[in-house]
């Protein structure tokens, strides 16, 4: 080689380790900087035709970092976040329920209640005993109160966050953009872009706690961002997130795909051509915190409202309805058999269940039918999804126009005997007597007729009264006010009747005549609370639309505090999976572009012995020239 091409060379190879010397300078003293990736630049000789070396060429810095690792770590977050989420919301729901043993849960307010009754039936003249036990029934009917109150608040909660994410979204996704179009640049005049990379990384990183987000490269260097369902989020122009933030949340309020009805925020996503596109509706967010407060907002925290509304309504209802099964009642000259029951009280929601044997087929078949009572001039007959049982053959019952519950009832029986005249039947309008029969002589045989029947008043004689009612109304539940049902957000409109609040005499007394040691109605208020059976809508999440909950207020109360302790768990089982999971690819994300102090150290020392070599060889060229032109002097 001639000393040109050794001065050449080394001069290149100085130029290559300053170079390095510079990255290596970098990462020592980036070492402990948050988001600073690792960076190397790899150098190649320059060869000429004839195979010779002839210099080094350095390229540009690049980062040390695992790709894959970084995906699969982006993937894990998103899940992570999402499962975070849900678990401080429902263990937020959690310690507002309170623990079963807590002097303020619903278990321990319903068992003050109740034994509070039971003092009362064995001293039903103790005026501070009656006093008491209004007081207990206050107190439980307040708490469902306030857990609604909770419950709202964290829908609340989760409808402004929402609104917060759609703003911090923009935000990342300007950043993104921003960030993008430099590296573009910088790429295209052959520069470095590792800084600019680890800027544009910490921005998609946080985007991908939101959502679940997928990072596509392009060839100039860029980006692409879209959600895991494709839906484009970033090409060159970010789309814009908007989100319309509802005022106060409470029970009435409720998301739905028919923008008419819906009463909650929804998250929208305009493209830079101008489309408009309801994320929430497309369902195309899947994962995250955008999903993760979704779903509470409108379904577990409505799952739970539902819960407590079904408390509050079973409370209502199993106190205020008395439990009544048919007479049997036969006429040998007119050859028919069947029930009479007494209807005073009859009131919207309140239903009658015919029971027959149909002895057409073989073997004879039992049916039920269920009537369901109702005003026409108010609302529509109830249909099949009033019950809960999946296999009940429901009926309204028409209480305006001539109030005929007899014939409305053979009718309806008699039209499922195929037409022919099989039952029929009379009602009293002054006595509230209601008779139902069929012919011996056909092959349907009535076998039951029940109802449960509100009480027409406080002391009409029976154990049953207006306790628990509904604020709004002032009336017990019973399924139907005015042709409407009024479940939705009962819990925080229960409230004890003010009658009783006024005179806790009410407890005992059921009758003009009630003697003072009479306790039949607080005795009977416990029966129908610890044995009376319903079956439970599946929309309060526990039993399913084919085999519903069925169980006493004891029963249900008992089934909701379990379920609720069980998802809080079952929430927290699932965050600490994610964060181990999540935590194990950060970790392998994060040492893939760490920078090891020593190694970075014995690099430097190697660059510094290769810049003193290539430094003698340029003092050695230079002696050489010296030399020669010392020779020709």
């Amino acid at each position: 080689m001639t000393i040109n091409g050794s001065i050449s060379a080394a001069l290149s190879a100085i130029r290559s380790t300053q170079q390095q010397l510079g990255v290596t300078s970098a990462n020592i003293a980036n070492e402990k900087t948050a988001g600073y990736s690792r960076q190397s630049a790899a150098s190649s000789a320059l060869v000429a035709n004839n195979g010779a070396v002839y210099g080094v060429r350095s390229g540009v810095a690049e980062r040390d970092i695992d790709l894959l690792v970084q995906k699969q770590w982006r993937v894990a977050n998103s899940g992570s976040a999402y499962a975070d989420i849900r678990s401080s919301i429902l263990s937020a729901l959690d310690h507002y329920w309170g623990a079963p043993n807590s002097s303020s849960s619903l278990n321990a307010l319903f068992s003050g209640f109740t034994s509070a009754l039971q003092k009362l039936a064995t001293t039903p003249h103790d005026k501070p005993a009656q006093g008491t036990a209004v007081s207990a029934a206050q107190s439980l009917a307040n708490r469902l109160g306030q857990l609604s109150s909770n419950i709202q608040s964290l829908r609340q909660e989760t409808e402004i966050k929402l609104s917060d994410a759609a703003n911090h979204m923009n935000t990342l996704l300007s950043t993104v953009a921003g960030i993008d179009r430099q590296i573009v640049s910088v790429s295209a005049s052959s520069g470095s872009t590792a800084a600019l990379k680890d800027k544009l990384d910490a921005a998609i990183d946080e985007l991908s706690s939101y959502v679940d987000l997928k990072v596509g490269t392009k060839a100039n260097g860029g980006v692409t961002l879209s959600l895991s369902d494709g839906t484009q989020l970033y090409d060159d122009t970010p789309v814009t997130f908007s989100f319309d933030q509802q005022g106060q949340v409470d029970a009435s309020h409720s998301y739905s795909s028919d923008d008419s009805q819906r009463s909650l925020g929804t998250l929208k996503m305009v493209s830079g051509a101008g489309a408009d596109t309801d994320l929430f509706k497309t369902g195309a967010i899947r994962s995250g915190k955008i999903a993760a407060w979704k779903e509470l907002r409108d379904k577990a925290l409505v799952e739970a409202q539902t819960q407590l509304d079904t408390i509050a309504a079973t409370l209502s209802k199993t106190t205020s309805t008395r439990s009544a099964d048919g007479t049997a009642i036969s006429d040998a000259t007119a050859k028919t058999a069947g029930f009479s029951l007494g209807l005073s009280g009859l009131t919207e929601g309140n239903k009658l269940t015919v029971d027959y044997v149909d002895s057409s087929v073989n073997p004879p078949k039992t049916q039920s039918i269920v009537f369901i009572a109702y005003d026409s001039t108010k609302g529509k007959a109830p249909d099949s999804s009033f019950t809960a049982a999946p296999d009940d053959t429901v009926a309204g019952l028409d209480l305006s126009g001539s109030k005929d519950f007899a014939a409305q009832i053979a009718d309806k029986l008699n039209g499922l005997a195929g037409g022919s005249t099989v039952f029929s039947g009379t009602y009293a309008a002054a006595s509230h007597k209601l008779e139902i029969s069929a012919s011996t002589n056909s092959a349907f045989r009535l076998s039951q007729l029940s109802g449960e029947i509100s009480s027409s008043s406080d002391s009409d004689g029976n154990p049953a009264f207006s306790l628990f009612v509904d604020g709004a109304t002032g009336k017990p539940y019973t399924g139907l006010t005015n042709g409407q049902e009024t479940l939705n957000g009962l819990a925080g409109r229960l409230i004890v009747s003010p009658k009783v609040v006024a005179n806790p005499s009410l407890m005992v007394r059921y009758g003009t005549a009630t003697q003072s040691g009479d306790g039949a109605r607080p005795q009977g208020l416990l029966d129908a609370l610890d044995d009376r059976l319903q079956s439970y809508s599946s929309a309060m999440g526990i039993g399913s639309p084919e085999a519903p909950f069925s169980g006493s207020f004891k029963n249900l109360l008992s089934q909701v505090t379990n379920a609720r302790g069980t998802q809080t768990e079952d929430a927290k089982r699932a965050a600490e999976g994610q964060s181990i999971v999540s935590n194990n690819l950060k970790n392998r994300y994060d040492d893939s572009r760490a920078v090891d102090l020593d190694s970075e150290l014995a690099t430097l020392l190697q660059l510094q012995t290769a810049y003193s070599a290539n430094a003698r060889v340029l003092s050695s060229a230079q002696a050489m020239i010296d030399t020669l032109l010392h020779a020709f002097r």
